[in-house]
């Protein structure tokens, strides 16, 4: 079992974190907190020394929930946004040091991919199955 450093436990609950207020948007970082039993103080400071914000996040959260209720009632939506996660056990899967953050793709045809968090591998893999090199002929 790998030791992570308080840095990297601390990027990743801030991760959990953000994953779990886009599901109930009313989660409180302290309550989080304790139930992971992760010492807030500490984490606070952490937060403050990488420019993290918890009403910065909550107010995303909120305006892209709002953006997709008003593309919604237009009823013309210029982009599609598909949440991906990964399948099975996250903690095992999402180790901090492979992981790759804030990629923004756009292709020749237009197309703008944005990608939050994902392993090196898991962008290569979706950049071939993209071009058409992932898919096998089926003849």
């Amino acid at each position: 079992m790998e030791k992570l450093t308080a840095d990297a436990r601390y990027e990743k609950t801030w991760h959990l974190f953000l994953s779990e207020l886009e599901r109930q948007p009313r989660l409180r970082l302290t309550a989080y907190l304790r139930s992971k039993h992760v010492y807030q103080r500490g984490f606070e400071k952490w937060m403050s020394r990488h420019g993290y914000s918890v009403r910065e996040a909550k107010g995303r959260i909120l305006r892209l929930k709002m953006e997709s209720v008003n593309a919604g009632k237009e009823g013309v939506d210029r982009s599609t946004f598909l949440p991906v996660r990964l399948a099975g056990n996250t903690d095992a899967a999402s180790e901090l040091h492979v992981m790759l953050t804030g990629i923004s793709l756009t292709f020749p045809d237009g197309t703008a991919v944005n990608i939050r968090r994902g392993s090196a591998e898991a962008v290569v893999s979706f950049l071939k199955l993209y071009s058409g090199e992932g898919v096998s002929c089926s003849d």
